[in-house]
């Protein structure tokens, strides 16, 4: 058992590096096939691992098939016989720490919640079924979740972005390219006034609308922020 988040989707473990760069298999411990890393000792014929990396296998929400696994960047010291030296559970730096900074929290920030995803689901379940019961009523109740969803994207992209995430974030959050994002919502967004004061807040580059401006630029397809 490795490093398991609490919603269970991702199980982070150190991943043994071998001489040659590349990651420990199952195929470089032919007697066990065990891949975790202090199996990686140059003993019985095992290949000797000079570092450990962070890695992480990702599952499917309600599912326990791995949907794509992740791998840290930095190459960080193996301590045979020591666990907490070379996995860094509770230190500042290590695999645990990368594994937790550089993919948990960025994962964490674009998890929809439990609730909004159920939610979303009866959404689909009752709109299915209006389609056939009162199809014109159905059309309606779209049309209105259109706009609604799309004046909420445009608060979302204006505020992700004065927190400071990169265009390639929101991009990766609506599952498009950064350049298709910029295209979708920059021309919404309105350009922060300019700093007079010294105290005053400089970050982002854009601010969110008021309610009145989102709904109006929904009403009028193309409109351009004045």
């Amino acid at each position: 058992m490795g490093w398991v988040t609490e919603d269970g989707l991702h199980e982070g473990y150190a991943v043994a590096v071998l001489a040659d760069g590349r990651d420990a298999t199952a195929a470089d411990n032919p007697v066990s096939g065990n891949t975790a890393w202090w199996c990686f000792d140059g003993q019985d014929g095992r290949p000797l691992a000079v570092g450990v990396r962070a890695g992480c296998d990702c599952y499917a929400a309600a599912s326990s098939r791995v949907a794509r696994t992740w791998r840290g960047d930095t190459v960080h010291p193996v301590v045979f016989g020591d666990d907490e030296a070379t996995e860094g559970f509770t230190g500042p730096s290590g695999p645990y720490a990368e594994w937790e900074n550089t993919h948990i929290a960025p994962a964490d920030s674009a998890t929809v919640p439990g609730d909004v995803t159920a939610l979303l689901a009866e959404m689909r379940e009752r709109l299915t079924a209006l389609a056939e019961e009162r199809p014109l009523a159905a059309l309606t109740a779209v049309a209105q979740l259109e706009a609604t969803a799309a004046a909420g994207g445009i608060r979302a992209a204006a505020t992700a972005q004065q927190r400071g995430s990169s265009w390639t974030d929101i991009g990766k959050a609506v599952g498009t390219s950064k350049q298709a994002a910029h295209q979708r919502f920059a021309r919404h967004l309105k350009p922060r006034p300019a700093i007079l004061d010294e105290g005053a807040d400089p970050a982002g580059e854009s601010a969110p609308q008021t309610e009145e401006d989102l709904c109006q630029q929904q009403r009028t397809p193309g409109a351009e922020t004045r």
